[in-house]
């Protein structure tokens, strides 16, 4: 693919991004998005035969990118109490930084879920997103430090913080997350 044709790609990919976070998949067309990247709807359809092609790409890219923001430095943590810790902070910083893509992922969660058939790429790649957290809960309730909570719950309760309405509470949550969570308390 040249530079212009990455870059036209690029676009589209920017604007689908930014609409179906603002709006939602239903709520957009793919004339709303030939319209925000500047590129005729045939140029599009070039690029991405379908809108659940291009969401499945775009959805695809923003888990990618939370995936890269959990678990660069989680992983390397020494005790998995802390790779929790890390964890816990790291989705609510992403949420608090890249509000554009968390809205996103609180808004199309459950279409990508319900809707495996026609977005089969999308809902593996947040299944397999779901499944690298629990393993992190799973090892934390192997070495004892998880509270009596079942990791499958404690992935969904983090997987849920985007959800949130009001950020300011966000910072808050996360005290009460690792409370909720761990054994031992948050250390500031």
């Amino acid at each position: 693919m040249s530079n212009r044709a990455s870059e036209t790609k690029q676009r589209i990919l920017e604007a689908a991004r930014k609409l179906f976070a603002e709006k939602g998949y239903d709520g957009v067309s793919m004339e709303d998005i030939a319209q925000a990247s500047g590129v005729r709807k045939s140029l599009i359809y070039y690029y991405f035969p379908s809108k659940e092609v291009l969401f499945e790409e775009v959805w695809i890219g923003v888990i990618d990118e939370l995936e890269k923001e959990l678990f660069s430095e989680v992983e390397s943590e020494k005790s998995i109490s802390g790779a929790i810790k890390k964890l816990i902070r790291k989705y609510i910083e992403f949420t608090l930084n890249k509000s554009e893509l968390s809205r996103l992922i609180a808004r199309e969660r459950m279409n990508v879920l319900e809707n495996g058939e026609s977005l089969s790429r999308a809902k593996g790649k947040y299944i397999s997103l779901l499944s690298r957290l629990e393993k992190i809960f799973e090892k934390g309730k192997q070495e004892n430090v998880l509270n009596d909570i079942e990791p499958s719950t404690a992935t969904e309760i983090i997987s849920t913080v985007d959800s949130i309405p009001r950020k300011s509470l966000i910072k808050s949550v996360e005290e009460f997350l690792v409370r909720t969570i761990l054994k031992e308390r948050a250390e500031h």
